[in-house]
């Protein structure tokens, strides 16, 4: 209980502590060439996937006239407990063909409960790549581990 208040109240204040993991709600910018790499474990629109399924999905929403170009990814990956794992981008990378994003569920460091239920759960996640130095690609692919769930030309 210590920790998770510790925590809260580091978030609150966009205060790093040494030795305490990023927390899930938190964003992890990272770059790719030149282009600016945002991941959210959640969704901040719509998410409309054009096959209604339970598994997992992905759409791409494009704003390549703006001021910088930028791609959206928003996607569900199918996993174990959201109580205990947490979606993690883990590639991203950029040609000017091909922009590259992988993502997988890996433990969730703040999950000190021991046993995880065994049950599956939807993981919502964004990535948002800003190409303010970098050329826009002509398509994006999105990988589940290593299932592609989606590949679109932008």
């Amino acid at each position: 209980m210590r920790r998770r208040a510790l925590l809260s109240t580091a978030a609150a204040l966009a205060v790093p502590l040494a030795g305490c993991p990023t927390p899930p709600w938190g964003e992890i910018p990272e770059t790719a060439d030149g282009a600016e790499v945002t991941l959210r474990r959640e969704h901040t629109g719509e998410f409309e996937p054009r096959e209604p399924s339970p598994w997992d999905a992905a759409v791409l929403i494009r704003a390549v006239d703006a001021e910088p170009p930028r791609l959206t990814v928003r996607g569900r990956l199918l996993d174990g407990s959201r109580d205990c794992y947490r979606v993690d981008l883990i590639e991203a990378d950029l040609t000017p063909d091909r922009l590259l994003l992988r993502l997988t569920t890996e433990d969730d460091p703040d999950w000190d409960e021991g046993v995880c239920s065994d049950i599956a759960q939807p993981h919502p996640y964004e990535i948002a790549v800003t190409f303010a130095e970098a050329p826009v690609p002509e398509r994006v692919e999105v990988r589940h581990g290593d299932e592609t769930v989606l590949e679109e030309r932008v």
